[in-house]
């Protein structure tokens, strides 16, 4: 595994601590994972939040068949499981969050009652992802007992773990331990179905991410790469005005809308690409964009740190064409505007990573008698009376982190990071990191959603943003081509009758 292989899981792990991830990229790829690495632990935390899909039809043939793969014939109860799997999997997932918040999906009343697309429920859609996770189960726990894989004592220390936090979890709630698996899992459910599927997927669990810890490319075919798909890791220092070429808003006596004519379309149209070609004249001669912009109440956009996207003046900036001091007016047909765009230069994006150490103070570090809570500045100051007591040295500084951090994360390892990218940590924590001066041994306390942190800044690292982004959209590619073809190794086929005693 190269080094920079390395340094990616180290990022992975960290995204699950305190300072949380920022990248969108990385938090898709791990919506990909959790698809079939979904733990019995987040399974009992999302219960509680949300009573969701509780199907109480009554206790059936439990070991009626729902789904034959290769031959093996799965039970309702173990099709449940999986079912069940796959809509909590979606529920953590960024795109699953989105759908409930915006109205897509209603937590609170049938999947069969509501509509996935065209032709499918939602109870629908979960059926198939649940059959397209046992396919996977079942292919990586065969193709893991054939290497010689199995489930180690390290292993079943998590399993066990997990399993008595969720009997923590169901006792808590009011249920016993079956009775919570009932309400969870529909009435089909037993304690012994639920545990030897959690172990196959453990497994399969297991050899996914062993195959996942073993793609690696080197330098010259992440290079490669990046030269192929330059315009998704480069930046450019550019600005625009965008000028409206929409008609003026008309209303009739009665305050209803009146639709332009395509003549008042026309002339609109017309008096914007008049007016950008003005400002384009005007800035050529050698006036101040902004000014001008400002002048002809156009808007105006300016960054030296701009990423591709699909829009008309991305297009325009990121063309391999494109010169230092390029200047043009383009059209957006679709957005029916003009645009005076200016282009700078480009470059790749070589942010370096960091080492940092950070102790994480929150109020659980304060001694509050149950049910108080935290004046306004209070957390503030308990991080400023452990950073006062800080004797200077880097030691030190991990040893206040050992005794006061309340970032799992980190706080075994004297509170360090290595090898962070940029994106990783929260927005205020990385910005403090990637301040212009930044030097190794600085220190300083940084707000965030999760708390105080007290910095201390330990270096730069050697591998540049674009490298690691480059490899981690490699692994991540690889990856999905692989649980695709091994899901996809296998057939199956639904038995109606016992798939319908499935869902709510």
């Amino acid at each position: 595994m190269s080094a920079s292989r390395e340094k990616k899981k180290r990022q992975e792990n960290l995204m699950n601590s305190n300072p949380k991830s920022a990248r969108e990229a990385e938090q898709l790829a791990a919506d990909k994972r959790a698809s079939m690495m979904y733990s019995i632990g987040a399974v009992a935390f999302i219960i509680l939040a949300i009573a969701l899909v509780v199907y109480n039809s009554g206790i059936i043939e439990r070991n009626k068949t729902a789904v034959t793969i290769d031959g093996k014939n799965y039970t309702v109860a173990e099709t449940a499981y999986y079912y069940q799997q796959s809509y909590q999997s979606f529920l953590n997932s960024t795109n699953g969050y989105y759908t409930v918040a915006f109205g897509g999906l209603d937590t609170s009343k049938s999947l069969k009652s509501q509509s996935y697309d065209a032709t499918r429920s939602w109870d629908d859609y979960f059926k198939e992802e649940a059959v397209r996770q046992m396919q996977f189960v079942h292919a990586a726990k065969n193709a893991a007992q054939a290497d010689g894989m199995s489930l180690e004592a390290s292993d079943m220390e998590t399993y066990n773990s997990n399993l008595n936090s969720l009997k923590s979890s169901a006792s808590s709630a009011g249920y016993s331990y079956k009775s919570y698996l009932s309400a969870i899992y529909g009435a089909v459910m037993t304690p012994s179905v639920f545990e030897a599927c959690e172990k196959d997927r453990l497994l399969a669990s297991k050899y996914a991410t062993s195959h996942y810890d073993g793609i690696s490319f080197t330098d010259d075919e992440i290079k490669a790469f990046y030269e192929e798909h330059r315009n998704d890791y480069d930046l450019v220092d550019g600005a625009y005005v965008s000028v409206s070429g929409r008609p003026e808003a008309k209303t009739d006596a009665d305050g209803n809308a009146i639709e332009a004519t395509d003549e008042e379309i026309a002339a609109a149209k017309e008096e914007a690409k008049k007016t950008a070609d003005e400002i384009l004249a005007a800035y050529q001669e050698g006036g101040d964009l902004e000014t001008l912009a400002l002048g002809h109440d156009a808007g105006y956009y300016a960054n030296d740190k701009m990423t591709y996207n699909s829009s008309v003046y991305a297009e325009w900036l990121f063309d391999s064409s494109r010169k230092n001091g390029d200047a043009a007016v383009v059209e957006d047909e679709s957005g029916s505007q003009y645009y005076v765009i200016l282009f700078n230069s480009r470059s790749r994006d070589d942010a370096l990573e960091y080492n940092v150490r950070h102790i994480l103070v929150t109020e659980d570090n304060l001694e509050l008698a149950e049910g108080e809570e935290a004046e306004e500045g209070q957390v503030k100051a308990k991080a400023e009376e452990i950073f006062a007591a800080w004797d200077g040295t880097e030691d030190g500084f991990a040893s206040l982190a050992a005794e006061y951090s309340q970032d799992p994360g980190s706080k075994d390892n004297g509170g360090l990071y290595e090898d962070v990218a940029k994106g990783t940590m929260t927005t205020a924590f990385n910005d403090w990191c990637y301040e212009a001066g930044r030097r190794t041994g600085d220190t300083g306390i940084v707000e965030t959603d999760y708390g105080q942190h007290i910095m201390y800044f330990a270096g730069y690292g050697d591998t540049e943003y674009w490298h690691y982004a480059c490899e981690s959209d490699m692994v991540s590619d690889a990856y999905s081509i692989w649980y695709d073809e091994t899901t996809n190794s296998v057939t199956s086929e639904v038995n109606a009758s016992g798939m319908n005693a499935i869902g709510a």
